[in-house]
């Protein structure tokens, strides 16, 4: 795969596109745990973009990550469909409610299950 500077741009057109839906900015309200992957383009744009302190990079390690989420009140990530749902799982048992998800482009990386969230706790 080649990278070009008009790719990149693109990419990152879209992974800004992904923050600024309304429906994610109003629901947030303090900063969110931010879920990502540094291995993926649009996911690490993404990390680089929003605005949450607190940072988990599923290139790490999934152990690493479970170990950091402890009863956070929002997360919200840019990952993988498989990475998403082992997440979920252990979000719903900690008392977050999936509050907003959604399909995201991925012309950057090629990988057609990439999925935005928001978790927040009831």
């Amino acid at each position: 795969m080649r990278l070009s500077r008009r790719s990149m741009l693109k990419g990152s057109a879209l992974a800004g596109s992904a923050i600024a839906v309304p429906a994610f900015g109003n629901s947030l309200g303090n900063a969110p745990l931010v879920v990502f992957d540094s291995r993926i383009p649009e996911s690490l744009a993404f990390a680089a973009t929003t605005g949450g302190e607190a940072r988990l990079d599923l290139a790490q390690g999934l152990e690493k990550t479970w170990r950091a989420l402890d009863f956070p009140q929002s997360v919200t990530g840019l990952t993988r469909w498989s990475d998403w749902t082992a997440l979920r799982g252990h979000l719903e048992e900690q008392g977050l409610r999936l509050e907003e998800e959604m399909r995201v482009a991925s012309p950057l990386s090629g990988r057609t299950h990439l999925f935005r969230w928001t978790m927040t706790a009831r």
